[in-house]
């Protein structure tokens, strides 16, 4: 299955620290950092990279020695590249305490500019499949999504429910995703999706698990706890194990489960995708998790 990506690189310095500081002069102590390329669009393409399907990517970048650290990257890593060149390469600084969580700091971000999405329309139609991130160029693309009718999946990150931002990839996308850190009332929300003809809409809730609905109800899984080393593109691994359930024909809670199994790698690891992501590896972990949840779940 081919699968396009539109959106989302960055380059990230990572830093490690016991706990968030307050907003006061004071020393910090970094416990370890690191640097590599990041953000939703990257760490969506290498995780379904390795989870067998036929990727390709395009997302902004700039002619500078980050961008041809993602570049180089993705070549690697098997993923077709298709950069949009601006002044520079967007940058992160994400602060990650022990607990997991993190602050992400936008350091640098590139020109706006428009794009000539009918340079591309030839990706676009070749597609089986899309995911468009809410990159604020993304929005070019979607007239020629609806010509040629193609699925869109959505990740909407930390939608609160009312960022404008998010009005055009909301009403253009037919499955959607989101984490419900932000939304108090998330159910409520993904009922409304599904009243206004959106075919799957999946909730992370961290510690909580996740749940999907579609036109056959609420399904939901139990969360695990495991040591965590970094969260950094837990939510994109998610989408790429639930994407290869779904597209394969698996029911909503054996996907959600594939999900959780690649986020799950993601957060044993410090790069954006565990090196130990492979088809085998999820349907492995996923044979041994399928029978512990049947019987949660008194699953006959």
């Amino acid at each position: 299955m081919k699968i396009l990506v539109l959106g989302g690189a960055s380059y990230d310095e990572i830093l490690h620290v016991d706990e968030f500081f307050e907003s006061t002069s004071s020393n910090v102590f970094i416990k370890k950092s690191y640097s590599e390329p990041g953000s939703t669009g990257i760490g969506k393409s290498i995780a379904l990279k390795k989870l067998g399907f036929d990727v390709t990517f395009q997302a902004v970048i700039g002619d500078d020695h980050c961008g041809k650290i993602i570049t180089d990257t993705l070549k690697k890593e098997g993923v077709k590249f298709y950069p949009f060149i601006s002044d520079k390469t967007e940058k992160h600084i994400n602060i990650m305490n022990k607990s997991g969580q993190r602050i992400s700091i936008v350091s640098q971000v590139p020109n706006q500019f428009e794009i000539d999405v009918y340079k591309y329309e030839k990706l676009i139609k070749d597609a089986d499949f899309v995911v468009l991130n809410i990159k604020n160029y993304c929005r070019y693309f979607i007239p020629l999504l609806k010509k040629y009718k193609k699925p869109i999946f959505c990740d909407l990150h930390d939608y609160d429910g009312f960022n404008p931002h998010h009005q055009d990839f909301i009403l253009n996308s037919d499955h959607l995703f989101f984490s419900s850190e932000k939304m108090k009332n998330f159910e409520l929300f993904m009922n409304k999706m599904l009243s206004h003809g959106k075919k799957l809409i999946i909730a992370t809730k961290a510690e909580d698990g996740a749940v999907a609905l579609d036109k056959n109800g609420f399904v939901d899984i139990p969360s695990n706890k495991i040591d965590i080393i970094d969260t950094n593109g837990a939510g994109d691994n998610f989408f790429a194990g639930f994407l290869y359930g779904y597209l394969n024909k698996h029911n909503l809670r054996d996907s959600l489960l594939m999900g959780r199994i690649a986020a799950e790698s993601c957060i044993q690891s410090e790069k954006i995708v565990s090196e130990d992501l492979s088809l085998e590896y999820l349907e492995e972990k996923y044979k041994k998790l399928k029978i512990i949840v049947e019987k949660l779940y008194d699953v006959v």
